[in-house]
């Protein structure tokens, strides 16, 4: 019996030594990177991997029907974590439904504007980016601080 225990044992030692290990690639490219040769881990909140797809219009367009309510929680902000600034003339979609959707919630525009300006914070880091608070058309607040500020 001991014999077999030994054996067995053994056995498994040598398996664990000869199997194949496998490696897993859980890194994204560096949007701008020269050459996509800087790297960079993209791993959501459970440490799986994710993939994140770069804003569209279409991202715009619900973030600005939601800007009373983004208006609302930029209000009681007085932290920020990274100020994410993104030029709708660099996304792709269609610029006239955007303006559409723009103009149907002109209201809240000029409450989230407001919002902005009056935010120390969020003004102060907008201003070291050089982006007027006249081009924002809307924000996005993500759970960990970070705001995407989309502008014209």
């Amino acid at each position: 019996m001991k014999r077999m225990i030994t054996l067995a044992a053994a056995s498994l030692a040598i398996a664990s030594l000869t199997a194949p290990s496998f490696a897993q690639d859980t890194t994204t490219p560096v949007p701008g990177a020269e050459g996509g040769g800087a790297m960079t881990p993209d791993i959501d909140t459970t440490g799986a991997t994710t993939t994140t797809a770069p804003p569209s219009i279409a991202d715009v367009i619900e973030a600005v029907k939601a800007n009373d309510t983004t208006a609302s929680q930029i209000g009681t902000i007085t932290a920020v974590g990274e100020v994410k600034v993104v030029k709708i003339s660099e996304l792709g979609g269609s610029a006239t439904e955007l303006q559409t959707t723009l103009t149907e919630n002109q209201d809240d525009l000029t409450k989230l504007r407001s919002a902005v300006e009056a935010n120390p914070a969020l003004k102060a880091e907008l201003d070291k980016q050089q982006v007027e608070v006249a081009s924002v058309v809307a924000t996005e607040i993500e759970a960990d601080g970070a705001v995407t500020v989309y502008v014209q």
